[in-house]
């Protein structure tokens, strides 16, 4: 009998197809999306039309629903979903004889630029009450160790994905008459398990130069080998450094 009521309802039984169907004292009726994958729908794009994006450049936070890439409500797969203004999901879903319909690569293009977009811009610092506020797992910023006779800097930009610039400047003998000794840093290194592993060129007769810094919040602990010799008299990088923008 249910399946004689699913075949009238849906012409044949395709197990995928009734897999997305449910029978609720006696009545069909579509599922429920799980909670939890439309719960990652909305969080990657915090309620932004990709469409609305893509087309006008339009960021606003939208009344919406979720669609299916491909047109079929049994695929719940989060790659074959995204999250669509109601005008525009509409408008994806109808099919036009005479003009030519919003395509799946379009909308998986527009959802690809509004993620990363967006995945860019919360990670940029935030500033509460004039203080800058960085997110969790965003090592970006200015770093310095001070001490009485010397002291050093470090500059760390991230300029991709798991990947960072590092500029470094480092004093020592800073009370010296004649002045102090001087080192500097400049590389791009992947970031990797919270640590950035930077390993210079090789000086004749010595060990390659290596600084490893490890991030730990608003704090970076640098630690060096073979250093001796790879910058000026005494001059090191190595020590504990505190974030201050």
């Amino acid at each position: 009998m249910v399946l004689e009521v699913l075949e009238t309802v849906l012409g044949g039984h395709d197990g995928r197809v009734l897999a997305d169907i449910e029978l609720v004292d006696g009545a069909v009726r579509k599922k429920r999306m799980p909670q939890r994958i439309e719960t990652e729908v909305l969080i990657r794009c915090r309620r932004r039309c990709c469409l609305c994006y893509g087309l006008n450049r339009d960021l606003g936070i939208k009344l919406g629903q979720i669609a299916h890439l491909d047109h079929d409500p049994g695929n719940g797969n989060p790659d074959n979903l995204v999250f669509l203004c109601l005008e525009h999901h509409n408008v994806y879903d109808s099919r036009f004889r005479q003009s030519k319909g919003i395509t799946e690569g379009e909308v998986r293009h527009f959802r690809n630029e509004l993620l990363a977009l967006i995945d860019y811009v919360w990670k940029q610092p935030v500033a509460i009450n004039r203080v800058r506020v960085h997110p969790i797992g965003d090592i970006s910023g200015r770093y310095i160790r001070d001490a009485a006779y010397e002291n050093a800097e470090l500059q760390i930009d991230v300029v991709a994905p798991n990947r960072a610039r590092v500029i470094g400047f480092a004093l020592w003998g800073t009370n010296r008459e004649c002045g102090p000794n001087i080192g500097e840093l400049d590389f791009e290194a992947p970031i990797c398990d919270g640590k950035i592993v930077y390993t210079g060129k090789p000086l004749r007769g010595k060990r390659r130069y290596k600084l490893q810094l490890t991030f730990q919040q608003d704090r970076l602990i640098a630690e060096e080998n073979a250093a001796v010799g790879y910058f000026g008299l005494n001059v090191s990088f190595a020590g504990q450094y505190v974030r201050i923008e």
